[in-house]
């Protein structure tokens, strides 16, 4: 018989934020889910609660277990698509991880103070600091990475849920959505700027 197909709730504020390469990946999976989306208060109503297991969103509800962690979620979604988006090559795989917490955790630790800072002057020196050290170092690093694949994607032709998770974050830099960060630090980059191009591009994406 069939495996029921699970019923899957993702919580985070109404915003892309971390969230929404969760979001993408489990539509590319063809997985339905509530996308619950919360305000501030809502979140705090929560915390309240404990209904946050760590304090913090996103949340992945699977058939009523309540589960934490991104880059946990990102697998999951993949799997449920048939595993097109993470690879069963142990070396892949490895490549996958790494460039996935380099921009989905590495990047975003560093980035956080600078988002908390209230004084734009602070924030923008911050920023500066940001940009000419962690961000440089990890745009360095899958740059070479997406080289050695020849591209567009960090894997060559296929679409894994690192390229969502890099492909969003260049975007927002690409837009101009962190101060201080100018989109032409990324001319240093171009099989980054590349693989974010691809992304949108991709049908499913596109469409």
């Amino acid at each position: 018989m069939p495996t029921a197909s699970p019923q899957i709730a993702l919580t985070y504020f109404n915003a892309p934020g971390r969230a929404e390469s969760v979001r993408v990946a489990l539509r590319l999976a063809g997985q339905p889910f509530e996308d619950r989306r919360l305000n501030y208060a809502d979140f705090g109503a929560l915390k309240a609660q404990g209904a946050l297991p760590l304090g913090s969103v996103p949340l992945l509800e699977v058939d009523g277990l309540v589960l934490t962690q991104t880059a946990a979620m990102l697998r999951y979604a993949a799997r449920l698509g048939g595993g097109e988006l993470y690879p069963s090559d142990p070396l892949q795989a490895l490549i996958v991880d790494s460039a996935l917490d380099t921009f989905n955790d590495t990047l975003s630790n560093a980035l956080l103070p600078s988002l908390y800072e209230r004084d734009m002057e602070k924030k923008l020196a911050m920023r500066v600091d940001f940009a000419a050290g962690p961000l440089a170092r990890a745009c360095a690093y899958v740059e070479g990475l997406i080289a050695r694949s020849g591209g567009p994607f960090l894997l060559g032709s296929s679409l894994s849920i690192a390229d969502i998770v890099i492909a969003l974050q260049i975007g927002q830099i690409e837009a101009g959505g962190l101060d201080g960060i100018s989109p032409s630090m990324l001319d240093a980059y171009p099989h980054l700027k590349g693989l974010a191009a691809a992304y949108r591009a991709e049908p499913r994406i596109a469409g």
